[in-house]
């Protein structure tokens, strides 16, 4: 089985693994040679030779992105990305409001060159995390419970 076999099946591989640019490209949904070769040039994403064609560690491709994901949810973290738009979709809110809570830090997200790119399992954790624990409100404005009048 070879290493791209191994990708499209669902095998979680190790971290010292290779993939392909074409893997990457679709695990991203971003890239181009250029791109490719400006992350290699600048020595941000390291290729190696495998067989006389060019792959990448997932090690290195985790750390391109912003670091080697936490040791008890490494599994999630080989699964393609999302885009802001998918991600919006999913939590049914604004591509901006995603894009801000990126930015900010609230939202764990990854970068790929200057596109921000997103986890699914950390996206539904977070998800379950924030939303479910906000207090009730609607239309921005918290719901008050009416008390009773006191005659009663």
């Amino acid at each position: 089985m070879g290493m791209a076999d191994e990708y499209q099946t669902g095998v979680v591989p190790s971290l010292t693994t290779l993939i392909d640019r074409a893997g990457l490209i679709r695990r991203w949904q971003h890239g181009s040679d250029a791109f490719f070769w400006r992350q290699e040039r600048a020595g941000r994403l390291l290729p190696v030779l495998h067989g006389g064609l060019l792959r990448y560690r997932w090690r290195d491709v985790f750390e391109f992105e912003g670091g080697l994901p936490p040791a008890d949810r490494a599994a999630e973290y080989f699964s393609d990305l999302m885009r802001p738009a998918q991600v919006a979709t999913v939590l049914n809110c604004a591509p901006d409001f995603i894009l801000k809570a990126a930015r900010k830090g609230v939202l764990p997200a990854r970068r790929v060159g200057r596109s921000w790119r997103f986890v699914p399992g950390e996206v539904g954790r977070w998800q379950q995390q924030s939303w479910a624990s906000r207090p009730g409100q609607m239309n921005g404005i918290s719901r008050k419970i009416a008390s009773s009048p006191s005659g009663e």
